[in-house]
């Protein structure tokens, strides 16, 4: 995707999350902060904070991860892998909504980079989960393990695909 594809992409990801019930009821928020190549998430986070939500945000410790707490006010490192983190937080230890990234997903099934750091993080937190992917990253067949950690709704710039309702954003229901 281009520079400005990938822009627009992202600003109707962020519209669909904000009005999406998931979001406007969750009270605590985990969320990933984007990447250049993924969807852009700080809009979001800026959102829920200014809705006087609870949000965290990743950060990696050896082999796993914490959800660490964070504020307006929060100072961020970049990790190993050119990811924002905040430099100290508190850990969130009930999360009532989980916006995860991934690499490619096939319905409501996905998968990420390999290293498992969400699966172990949603094993132990029971959420609803919410992907968000560009619509390009859809395959078909994808293979998942036994620990791999399907998603409640996955949101791209196209459509929201749900365990109940598959929705094109731009044609209504189908």
């Amino acid at each position: 995707m281009s520079e400005s594809e990938r822009e627009w992409a992202s600003d109707s990801i962020v519209d669909a999350v904000s009005s999406h019930e998931l979001f406007k009821k969750a009270k605590r928020i985990f969320i990933y902060l984007g990447t250049a190549t993924e969807p852009g998430t700080h809009e979001i986070v800026g959102l829920a904070l200014a809705m006087e939500r609870v949000v965290a945000v990743p950060r990696v410790y050896g082999d796993n991860m914490k959800a660490l707490s964070i504020t307006p006010y929060t100072d961020f490192r970049t990790n190993k892998w050119g990811i924002l983190e905040p430099a100290k937080g508190y850990p969130l230890e009930e999360v009532d909504l989980a916006i995860i990234p991934l690499v490619a997903f096939d319905g409501l099934k996905r998968v990420g980079h390999g290293k498992g750091y969400y699966d172990k993080f949603l094993a132990n937190h029971p959420c609803k989960k919410m992907g968000l992917a560009f619509d390009c990253q859809s395959v078909e067949g994808l293979e998942c393990d036994s620990f791999d950690v399907p998603l409640d709704v996955l949101i791209t710039e196209k459509r929201i695909i749900s365990r109940t309702v598959k929705e094109n954003i731009f044609e209504g229901k189908q």
